[in-house]
């Protein structure tokens, strides 16, 4: 399991539990539109303090089973409001273990590399706790910034999965993107 904290330049990433729904919610209610556009087709309750109190409870389980593990972002500045996020799903089948990444950004502080120091930061981690060298990435092909912060970090586009994913309603198509930790400069 990795640590539940971590410092890197002006920012805070901390683990959360259920006691934090209130600010996802909040950070998923300010961001609505800029996100659902690339993110799947949410359940009806999603905007609900129960449902995120719900999600944060079953992700925090699943941290402490070393299957998944969720950032949620802070600025310094700001230690109380979150700004965006970063999580992986940790697919261990005992062979050709992988991590899928997922990350975001609240619209206020998007353009300031966040995200890229977030990913460079939690890569380590991958790498010493969980034993993790690939990271898969699934990005919408219109998602011009996410494309532009996987390729960055050393991504490269592996495959299309064809109508993979259900956004506002409809199956569309998604990029995997793929970059080995070892092969980062």
């Amino acid at each position: 399991m990795g640590p539940s904290v971590k410092f890197i330049d002006n920012l805070i990433l901390r683990v959360e539990n259920e006691s934090c729904a209130k600010s996802v919610l909040e950070l998923y209610q300010r961001n609505k539109i800029n996100f659902e556009q690339f993110e799947p087709t949410r359940p009806n309750d999603f905007y609900t303090l129960e449902y995120h109190k719900r999600m944060l409870h079953r992700e925090y389980m699943a941290y402490l089973s070393n299957k998944f593990i969720r950032y949620f972002i802070y600025s310094d500045k700001n230690p109380s409001r979150i700004i965006g996020a970063i999580n992986y799903n940790i697919m261990n089948n005992g062979k050709n273990d992988y991590a899928e990444l997922g990350y975001k950004v609240d619209i206020m502080y998007q353009q300031q590399g966040i995200a890229y120091k977030a990913c460079l930061s939690t890569f380590d981690i991958l790498a010493n706790e969980y034993g993790i060298d690939r990271i898969d990435a699934r990005i919408h092909p219109h998602n011009i910034a996410s494309i532009r912060l996987a390729e960055k970090i050393g991504f490269k586009p592996i495959c299309l999965e064809p109508k993979s994913a259900n956004i506002l309603g409809h199956y569309v198509d998604l990029i995997r993107y793929s970059v080995n930790i070892s092969e980062i400069q």
